[in-house]
């Protein structure tokens, strides 16, 4: 998953996790190295664009391992924020997550 979302992220990409931490580019990227999923999927995507921005939305679910090993059970929507860059390539410049409570 890391080498398809690389080239999407923009350089100065920062997300913010559903667990409220902020991290950048490199960051992200590097947390998503040690992760291993079982399943993964997306639902009800919603994209509007706004000129050379886009607002996507979505749900996101997954089940895994993280880094440590341990098990994890996700349930997230998300929103991201698109800019069509000067190359004329579109790249993600901010992301955010909030857990699904059931």
């Amino acid at each position: 998953m890391r080498d398809l979302l690389a080239p999407l992220l923009a350089d100065k990409f920062v997300s913010t996790g559903s667990d409220g931490k902020v991290t950048g580019r490199v960051e992200t990227l590097a947390e998503l190295k040690t992760m291993k999923w079982n399943t993964a999927g997306y639902a009800d995507l919603k994209v509007t664009v706004f000129g050379d921005t886009a607002i996507a939305t979505g749900d996101f679910k997954s089940k895994g391992t993280d880094a440590a090993g341990k098990p994890f059970d996700v349930d997230i929507r998300w929103t991201d924020t698109w800019m069509k860059m000067p190359s004329g390539q579109w790249q993600c410049i901010a992301s955010q997550g909030t857990p699904v409570k059931a």
